[in-house]
């Protein structure tokens, strides 16, 4: 049990309640045992008799009883008082404990998702209010995506880097709820899949070439890069992805431009139908699925 400043001073007054009847109970005891005799000198004079002294002190004893109970009950209550202090502090101490702990285990989860995926690293380092702030702060939303360009486009960054500043940039388009955007052009998407072309680091390869595709950019210098990795790359899946592009490229020119509808509907009748191995025109057919939609590529080719 903890003993705090007020217990001590109520057992401390305790003592000397006690002490203090001690002394009045014995002050008035008689002392004819020990003393002699003496003669009385006034008749005023009155001495207690036996049954006096007892009713006397029966009457201390009571009192004092229940002094000692209340100092008791107060000691108590102080107890208590102080336990449930003692008892809140640990809860607090308890709950803040636990908030290190989960905060030390969230910065652990967040490294450990750095390294297996440094592209989407950028996450963990944005402000809480981060969506918030780019919806409703233009300002805020310019200078970021500023910065984001710039960083995409600066040949001393790393190249994972650049991509990480892409994909931030297109994922700040879609809060925006946007399907364009000044600093989100060719020469961004462009560069990156130009980085891609010329990595030997087939993961970053993999990852630049699938954020390429997803862009809504539409340049016809996107479909040439997109047909070079066709046709030249030796992973399956880089050529699945290049189609995606290509077809991507031809869907959104649908809703947006008629023009390049028409040139992107040629391009992939040529690409499919002079290509000089089998593998091309089977990638193809499995991003266009069935005969109609080479009716229809023909159709808005103008053939």
């Amino acid at each position: 049990m903890t003993i705090n400043k007020g217990t001590i001073a109520i057992t401390i007054a305790t003592l000397a309640l006690v002490i203090s009847c001690y002394g009045t109970f014995f002050k008035d005891q008689p002392s004819s045992l020990n003393k002699p005799k003496q003669q009385q000198l006034s008749p005023t004079v009155s001495i207690s008799t036996p049954a006096e002294y007892q009713q006397s002190n029966e009457a201390l004893i009571d009192e004092l009883s229940k002094k000692v109970s209340s100092l008791q009950r107060k000691v108590a209550n102080l107890t208590l008082h102080a336990n449930g202090s003692y008892q809140e502090q640990d809860t607090d101490e308890f709950k803040e404990l636990v908030l290190d702990v989960l905060e030390e285990k969230q910065q652990q989860e967040d490294e450990k998702r750095r390294e297996q995926n440094p592209l989407y690293s950028f996450y963990a380092d944005l402000p809480e209010d981060y969506d918030l702030r780019i919806k409703s702060e233009p300002d805020y939303a310019k200078q970021i995506n500023s910065q984001l360009r710039e960083q995409t486009l600066d040949p001393s960054i790393s190249d994972l880097n650049r991509l990480a500043a892409l994909s931030q940039l297109q994922m700040n388009m879609y809060i925006l709820n946007k399907s364009t955007m000044p600093e989100y052009d060719y020469e961004v998407v462009g560069n990156i899949l130009n980085l891609a072309n010329n990595s030997s680091d087939e993961k970053f390869k993999i990852q630049a070439i699938e954020l390429s595709t997803q862009t809504p950019v539409l340049d016809y210098r996107l479909a040439e890069q997109f047909t070079n990795l066709l046709e030249q790359d030796s992973n399956d899946y880089i050529r699945r992805l290049a189609a995606q592009g290509l077809m991507a490229q031809y869907y959104q020119a649908q809703n947006k431009q008629d023009g390049y509808t028409k040139q992107m509907a040629q391009h992939l009748l040529s690409v499919y139908n002079n290509s000089s191995g089998n593998a091309v025109r089977a990638t193809l057919d499995e991003m266009m699925g069935n005969q109609d939609m080479l009716d229809e590529l023909r159709k808005n080719a103008g053939y």
